[in-house]
């Protein structure tokens, strides 16, 4: 629907009127008394869905926007190591010298919107005032007005979901579900369990409208990206799982299963590449696909010129770690750790010396790959080459990140697939997690999921005989998540949700830098399958929330700096 001249304008002062707190402003103060006045913007349908999208701010898997790039956070985990000159804050996330931001430590131009703890609250004032005024407005088709409201729902519990995620685990956040009065901006901090009945019941309700022509479960191809009953589900599994609240995570997980709106991707092709379906979900091939439940389209733009090699104008930022490397199994699905020393010693020489998980060979580009790529060879260990580890804008630890890669964006060197924030394989794997750690691993379902899963990599199905307890079928899952989920933005909140501080302590691995010789014998120097320091992580107890900018405390008395920061 067209917007006529004089809606334009409004629309143009409600964008003013609504980044007003993008500024100095604090997140919480009242509109500027000389802005355009709410009887005078909120009349019409048009009016109020340019509003609507003032309220969203998307989570990207790249690069740009007021948001956090999923995949460089995995550059803070046991799965990547990231350098770059933007988004610093997750290098020093990384490797511990991440201090709490201020006046006097300014983010960069490239960091500010990491800056999450003010964008949130700039978009959760936005839904308040939407839903404060929706009413107001003329709605020839009241369907659309509930249906707008109902989305606005979901947008301020997602915001609510995200700052409880990253900024409330120990002690909560402030709950804002109205706009405040002056005297009111200072909120303190509600607690966790206060924080999670108020999401729950704000999904609660926008689930529980039964018109399908308002709300529906899930919407048509062209309206994919609204909000749906799925996508509120999602939510309502994910913070619930964070939190522990398993029988809440695992209600809203089996309701996605068992919806039957969607399913693990399988290619069309009837290649015999058992790993091709894994590979094409993250191409443009599979865009469009039954397993995606929530996703940002064009979310990977430039993603191609961010991790590719130079000699095919990209920058290398993102080097995935031996560590990851290791986690995959063979193809008769031992782990490598497994194995005698021999034979482990032959994986340490050629990390394809027998064939592997094929999701290795689609997330992760290996030495000497020649077929991923046309007329292209990656060769990180020649000296003649641009990808020579050591180069400026090769990769530091002779591996790079291969999912997302498609050849289609070799031109531009750019990118414009679309993220997927939840899919199915994840659900799937979220409801195995609920009833592992509720003593309900013997459950058929957990079997059934996981080899779902695995056997749609080409994978054979767990081996009971191995996996017969508790800690061996945890031990299963959570490897199957860090492979199948990787460079997905989940490593770091698996990590903190499963309390293994461990994982992110110490020295992690590349191949030697400067080796030319296919050897790992520890006293040859010239041996670039000998291990080499990467980085050394510095995890501590603080990492488990991030740091709130100083400028928010200090307008708000009611807010502390969260412990150990």
């Amino acid at each position: 629907m067209k917007l006529n001249k004089i809606s334009t304008v409004k629309i143009a002062l409600l964008s003013c009127a609504l980044s007003v707190f993008g500024g100095c402003n604090d997140f919480l103060e009242r509109n500027h008394p000389t802005e355009v006045s709410d009887d005078q913007f909120w009349a019409t349908m048009n009016e109020c869905s340019a509003a609507l999208e003032q309220c969203k701010l998307w989570v990207k898997g790249a690069w740009g926007g007021d948001e956090l790039s999923l995949v460089f956070l995995e550059g803070a985990t046991d799965n990547m190591y990231f350098y770059s000159n933007f988004d610093q804050r997750i290098v020093n996330l990384g490797n511990g010298s991440l201090v709490p931001p201020s006046d006097n430590n300014k983010p960069t131009g490239w960091e500010y919107y990491f800056d999450a703890w003010k964008n949130y609250y700039i978009r959760i004032r936005r839904c308040n005032r939407f839903l404060e005024h929706v009413d107001d407005a003329y709605f020839a088709d009241e369907r659309e007005r509930t249906r707008m409201k109902a989305e606005a729902k979901v947008w301020r519990a997602w915001y609510h979901i995200r700052l409880l995620n990253w900024y409330g685990r120990n002690d909560g956040i402030p709950i804002v579900e109205e706009s405040l009065l002056p005297a009111d901006i200072y909120k303190s901090r509600n607690t966790v369990d206060e924080c999670l009945e108020f999401i729950n019941r704000e999904l609660d309700e926008v689930l529980s409208i039964t018109d399908k022509d308002v709300f529906p479960f899930l919407w048509d191809e062209g309206r994919r990206e609204r909000m749906s009953k799925a996508t509120a589900l999602a939510l309502k599994m994910d913070i619930n799982l964070q939190f522990h609240q398993y029988d809440i995570a695992k209600d809203a997980a089996k309701k996605l299963i068992d919806s039957g709106s969607f399913a693990l991707y399988y290619s069309s092709s009837e290649s015999n590449d058992p790993g091709k379906s894994y590979r094409d979900l993250f191409c443009y091939t599979g865009e469009q696909n039954k397993e995606r439940i929530m996703f940002k389209s064009n979310g990977l733009d430039n993603i191609w010129f961010r991790n590719m090699s130079t000699i095919l104008g990209g920058q290398g930022v993102s080097a995935p770690l031996k560590s990851l490397l290791d986690t995959y199994e063979t193809i008769d699905g031992k782990t490598i750790q497994s194995l005698s020393a021999s034979e482990r010693e032959q994986y340490e020489k050629d990390p394809l010396y027998k064939p592997r998980d094929p999701r290795l060979y689609a997330t992760i580009l290996l030495p000497n790959d020649n077929t991923s790529i046309s007329n292209y060879t990656f060769e990180p260990f020649n000296p003649n080459s641009s990808d020579y580890v050591g180069k400026s804008g090769a990769s530091r630890s002779g591996y790079l990140v291969k999912k997302y890669i498609d050849e289609q964006d070799r031109a531009s060197a750019g990118g414009s697939l679309d993220f997927m924030i939840y899919r199915y394989a994840e659900v799937l794997l979220d409801y195995v997690e609920c009833l592992v750690e509720t003593g309900d691993w013997q459950n058929p379902d957990v079997e059934k999921y996981i080899n779902m899963i695995r056997n749609r990599a080409g994978m054979p199905n767990m081996d009971k005989s191995v996996y017969n307890t508790q800690e061996k079928v945890r031990e299963l899952y959570r490897r199957e998540r860090r492979v199948e989920l990787c460079f997905e933005g989940k490593r770091y909140d698996d990590i903190r949700r499963w309390k293994q501080i461990d994982i992110l302590r110490g020295d992690f691995y590349g191949m030697n830098k400067f080796g030319t010789e296919k050897s790992c014998d520890k006293n040859n120097e010239n041996a670039y399958f000998k291990r080499r320091v990467e980085i050394t992580r510095a995890f501590s107890e603080k990492n488990y929330w991030f740091p709130i900018h100083q400028n928010q405390l200090d307008k708000n008395p009611n807010l502390r700096q969260l412990p150990k920061w």
